[in-house]
């Protein structure tokens, strides 16, 4: 599944290429993507608008929709996209055949389409007011914090996980305490941290705490960064991000049997609480009191 820096990463891409653009059609060959609304309503309320910016909630994309770009600019509607495990989406001409895994497309000015593409058809598409309190979207009502706000800091990290007493990753996963962070900068976080997976929350001290949040931070800030340049550099091409693959290149996550990249000792990797989870034995070791998932 993308996760926070993958999801930037397009969000970056396609407000290069999509603000402005003005939406003339919408085709829907899978509809069981589109949530909460009918294909001829959501046609009726998206065709003669103009996206005007693409915004970022945790793992979900938000486009903010307006009649004009004409000062000052009223938003009228959001498109909110949620990739799930396995939809992209790609800017391309009109002219040129989608691919496979097809699934919806909007129709833009300039003979372009915005496709989303998804093998699964997990990817779910929703069309809220500009800015409503509650969408009523799983998932999206109730998200945590996002790492990079300036309130996320690592004493509220400590404060949130400490009150817990399940195990430290799930509790991570679970996008409450904070929003974005999926199995592998999970994976990759706490290996920089120094903590094993299963830690029991309530069981990590103040100074753990605060090494978590700084690999958190380091790691999504590394991830943010390569994904940027990629994005840049695909943007001056002329290009689309072809794959999420190869924006960050893990050190830790599903690298078992490869040497930790701080001891050397073999990675190991183990099914826990229903994600495959790669750690290492010597520097993060299995605390007492940790849970066994």
């Amino acid at each position: 599944m993308p996760e926070l820096p993958e999801v930037e990463t397009l969000r970056h891409l396609l407000t290069h290429h999509l603000v402005p653009a003005r939406i003339l059609d919408a085709c829907f060959p899978s509809p069981v993507i589109l949530r909460g609304i009918s294909l001829p309503q959501f046609t009726s309320q998206v065709v003669g608008k103009t996206i005007v910016s693409v915004r970022r909630r945790g793992k979900f994309l938000l486009f903010d929709l307006a009649g004009s770009t004409v000062e000052p600019v009223v938003q009228t509607a959001r498109l909110i996209i949620h990739l799930r495990m396995r939809g992209g989406l790609r800017v391309e001409k009109q002219q040129d055949a989608p691919g496979k895994y097809f699934c919806a497309s909007l129709t833009l000015n300039e003979e372009r389409e915005l496709r989303f593409y998804d093998m699964w058809r997990w990817g779910e598409w929703w069309l809220t007011p500009p800015a409503p309190q509650a969408t009523g979207i799983a998932g999206l009502d109730g998200l945590g914090i996002e790492p990079f706000d300036p309130n996320f800091t690592d004493a509220y990290l400590y404060q949130q996980i400490s009150a817990r007493r399940g195990p430290l990753k799930p509790l991570l996963l679970g996008q409450k305490v904070m929003a974005g962070l999926g199995n592998i900068y999970c994976d990759e976080s706490l290996h920089r941290a120094g903590l094993h997976p299963a830690r029991r929350a309530n069981a990590v001290s103040a100074e753990e705490a605060m090494r978590l949040h700084k690999a958190i931070v380091s790691v999504l800030e590394e991830a943010v960064a390569r994904g940027r340049a990629v994005a840049d550099s695909l943007t001056d091409k002329g290009g689309n991000l072809e794959q999420f693959e190869g924006i960050y290149t893990p050190q830790v996550y599903d690298r078992p049997g490869h040497p930790c990249p701080t001891c050397g000792q073999s990675l190991q990797k183990i099914s826990f609480h229903g994600r495959g989870t790669t750690f290492c034995p010597q520097c993060q070791p299995d605390a007492e009191n940790a849970s066994s998932g």
